[in-house]
């Protein structure tokens, strides 16, 4: 959309009433898109403990998060999977947040394909601050 303007001012307070109302439509989807969950809202699906955090921390202090062996990873419902992991990515503090996650993925029971199918999972949820890479099993 093209428009004249009359005066330097007039140009200016236009470009500020518009970069005001669309900071003001990115805030309210950004609010809608990263809304804070609470257990007892998906206490459903945490209790599925298809993943959780264990608690423990990096050398560098990042959080842990643990993908026990579950049968039916494949199955959770996408909804689940990412309210799940918003929610774990939001209970450590910002700044360790920021360092990033470390993730533990146990499929000893499987084949290779469902760890690649787990990672792939994981790596297309927009969740977190999550460091993606993998180590061999130790031992």
């Amino acid at each position: 959309m093209r428009f004249w303007l009359r005066d330097d001012e007039t140009a200016l307070e236009e470009m500020v009433r518009r970069l005001n109302a669309a900071s003001k439509r990115t805030d309210e989807i950004m609010h809608h898109d990263i809304s804070p969950l609470c257990a007892a809202d998906i206490q459903d699906q945490l209790q599925k403990r298809f993943a959780y955090l264990s608690g423990g921390r990096g050398q560098d202090g990042s959080p842990v998060i643990t993908f026990p062996d579950y049968p039916a990873f494949g199955d959770v419902p996408d909804k689940d999977f990412q309210n799940v992991m918003t929610y774990l990515t939001s209970i450590p503090s910002l700044q360790d947040a920021g360092v990033g996650f470390i993730l533990v993925i146990d499929r000893r029971q499987d084949r290779w394909t469902s760890v690649k199918a787990s990672i792939l999972r994981i790596a297309v949820t927009p969740v977190g601050s999550m460091r993606r890479c993998s180590r061999p099993p130790v031992g």
